[in-house]
């Protein structure tokens, strides 16, 4: 019972949670990529 004034947080809560963004645009990218490369590829054969 030493710390009675501020209760300690295990980790640091708040922020913007950048690692979770950048994966999603990079998820984003690739999915893009691949819908793009199929809708020329049905360009080219139509």
């Amino acid at each position: 019972m030493a710390n009675k004034g501020k209760p300690q947080a295990e980790h640091e809560e708040g922020g913007h949670p950048t690692g979770t963004l950048i994966i999603l645009l990079i998820y984003l990218v690739v999915i893009i990529g691949l819908w793009g490369s199929v809708y020329l590829i049905l360009l080219q054969r139509a």
